[in-house]
């Protein structure tokens, strides 16, 4: 396959390539390992005086990937799970927008799907929370905390908060995976996690809006180091060369930015807990129910391969393009031979 891509002319790869740019942003995350190590380190992270919480958290772990399994049947999922600042006017102070999201929207000039409403999505979630901790109804408190687990820890992966998101706007295509995915599983463990002290979030809008600043500021550095990685493998991106280059470059970033996810989905379980009135906290249940918190649908299977997080029948859809593309290709490639070698049997005429 190398050998035939390579003998491609530029030409035959730029409608696999365009095909490539337009997949749709919401189809990735960190991987569901990720989301599950995070969800049990920021259970264990909670102050003393929540302590019951720690026990109650665990089988909220494995939950926290259900968000990325209902994107298959919920179009209006796949916008939750990021935030795109670049989109908004140079300088724009992200302080300014509304914590309402339709008004946020309508200053920006955007649609949900152009700018993502991670944000708006946390704080709903968080108020929900709340609000179920607060009437004793610790199912929903659950479920809630589950999938604000998730969305939160989405907010604190760069690439979820740029419009380039898997570096199709600098011929970097296919980053997201190879960073958030293949890297981080190769090299980051759960040990390597440092998170600070849960704090009371005074005005948690304003503190999720930092952190998707923070996480947006970190996308320079990240394609930077994906550049430097690909140099140092002699152009190739699926070497073990690359991916120890990339760790060595941006390691510390993955380890920071996990701990933090940590540090602030503690924070916002302990604002939730806080706002309720500090309620008595139950005993763990059993298992969570696995259907949205937002539609009601339920969870579609993930498929392994390249499109990690997507529903199946985007993947399925992939696949399509991609083999009928190929194929093209390769009845291109075959027909031109044959076009030579009878051009190259018929006798030269003088």
């Amino acid at each position: 396959m190398k050998f035939l891509m390579r003998s491609l002319p530029l030409r035959a790869l730029a409608l696999p390539c365009a095909l490539l740019v337009l997949l749709p942003s919401s189809v990735w995350a960190w991987s569901g390992q990720q989301h599950v190590q995070i969800a049990k380190a920021a259970g264990r992270n909670v102050p003393n005086e929540m302590s019951a919480f720690r026990a109650f958290s665990r089988p909220m772990a494995y939950p926290s990937i259900f968000p990325d399994l209902w994107k298959g049947a919920d179009k209006a999922e796949g916008g939750r799970h990021y935030f795109e600042p670049d989109r908004l006017a140079d300088g724009f102070d992200l302080r300014t927008l509304s914590p309402v999201e339709s008004e946020a929207l309508a200053t920006a000039g955007l649609r949900r799907d152009d700018l993502g409403t991670a944000p708006w999505t946390i704080t709903d979630m968080l108020e929900q929370m709340t609000g179920a901790m607060r009437t004793n109804d610790w199912m929903w408190a659950a479920r809630c905390g589950a999938a604000l687990a998730h969305y939160s820890a989405d907010l604190h992966m760069p690439l979820h908060c740029t419009k380039n998101f898997n570096g199709q706007e600098t011929w970097q295509h296919g980053l997201h995976t190879r960073w958030e995915s293949d890297m981080i599983k190769a090299f980051f463990r759960s040990h390597q996690i440092r998170a600070g002290q849960a704090v009371y979030l005074e005005d948690p809008f304003l503190s999720v809006m930092g952190w998707a600043d923070h996480s947006a500021s970190l996308v320079p550095d990240l394609l930077k180091a994906d550049v430097i990685a690909k140099r140092s493998a002699g152009g190739h991106v699926d070497t073990e060369r690359y991916y120890r280059k990339l760790w060595d470059l941006t390691g510390d970033m993955v380890v920071e930015q996990i701990s933090a996810s940590v540090t602030d989905l503690s924070s916002l379980w302990y604002t939730a807990w806080v706002n309720a009135g500090k309620p008595p906290i139950p005993e763990p249940f059993q298992e969570l129910i696995s259907t949205s918190v937002h539609s009601g649908v339920g969870i579609d299977p993930l498929i392994d391969g390249d499109m990690r997080g997507a529903p199946p029948h985007q993947k399925k859809k992939y696949d399509l393009i991609i083999w009928t593309v190929m194929g093209f290709i390769a009845l291109f490639i075959i027909g031109s031979s044959m076009w030579r070698g009878i051009q190259a049997k018929k006798p030269n005429r003088q």
